[in-house]
């Protein structure tokens, strides 16, 4: 099994690129796919322990987890941890990179931008444009221009 080695290889493909890669719909669900693996796993250690605990006179419930199983439990737990941080920083990059190039474009999605860009993504953006739109016309400083300068004048 790899140890959390699909997550790592999505923010290496970030890192590589030069703005976003196109979205990496089937290395996203490999990853979730093996945190479900990592994750039955874990329930299957704890479900046999749970069988030898019951067959005892503890009253069912349950013995301790044996400590030659412990090292195997927590490599589960840290592939599982790792690939949902990845995961994580994954998405956060990407949406990142979305909320910034909102405001470098006043709000003009290029058509070949979309095209990397997942359909959730494409919605985020609209609907973030809605959102930074609405404020900065309804807002009490309606009257100023959001997209301006973002650097302030040089003294």
């Amino acid at each position: 099994m790899n140890y959390g080695q699909r997550g790592v290889d999505l923010l290496r493909e970030l890192k590589r690129s030069d703005w976003l890669p196109s979205y990496n719909e089937d290395s996203v669900r490999a990853t979730i796919q093996e945190i479900n693996l990592h994750t039955a796993e874990l329930h299957d250690i704890v479900r046999a322990n749970n069988r030898v605990g019951n067959d005892t006179a503890t009253g069912g419930g349950g013995a301790p987890v044996p400590i030659e199983m412990r090292p195997v439990m927590l490599l589960h737990e840290v592939s599982i941890k790792r690939n949902k941080r990845c995961l994580l920083a994954y998405h956060a990059h990407r949406i990142d990179k979305l909320r910034a190039l909102r405001w470098e474009t006043a709000g003009n999605l290029a058509t070949p931008m979309k095209f990397v860009l997942s359909e959730a993504e494409v919605d985020f953006f609209h609907e973030y444009d809605k959102l930074a739109s609405r404020h900065a016309i309804g807002g009490s400083m309606g009257g100023l221009d959001w997209n301006a300068d973002q650097n302030p004048p040089e003294e």
